[in-house]
């Protein structure tokens, strides 16, 4: 499963955007996502209809954690702590669960993303 991950330096004072490629089982895909994110907690955010986006739902209370001002498709005003890990939302029957992220998803993401980075967290 790929996903497309921002996530900032803060060490390098860098915004970073790289495609991570995760080997997974049905029962560890969110071990590995938490692992990814350094969190016990992740939260599920719509970005639109097709893309999801994975964060860290304590990221806040965590030192030095990048601040992240994201505006969705939507045209909704996010402030997101931690890495933002992207994903596709993968309708079933009874629930939404997350699959791969596409080329195509990326590169609208790469072109379109409104994010800035407002700081980080000194708690």
């Amino acid at each position: 499963m790929k996903f497309y991950v921002i996530s900032f330096d803060t060490k390098l004072f860098k915004m970073n955007a790289e495609v991570i490629k995760i080997e997974w089982a049905i029962n560890d895909i969110y071990e590995e996502l938490s692992s990814i994110i350094g969190s016990d907690s992740l939260e599920f955010v719509d970005f639109n209809n097709e893309v999801v986006m994975v964060i860290d739902e304590d990221g806040k209370f965590k030192k030095n954690n990048p601040i992240f001002r994201v505006i969705t498709d939507d045209g909704i005003t996010l402030d997101l702590t931690g890495k933002i890990l992207f994903a596709r939302n993968v309708e079933n029957e009874f629930s939404t669960d997350i699959g791969s992220i596409k080329a195509e998803d990326i590169f609208y993401l790469r072109n379109n993303l409104n994010i800035q980075l407002l700081g980080v967290t000194r708690k």
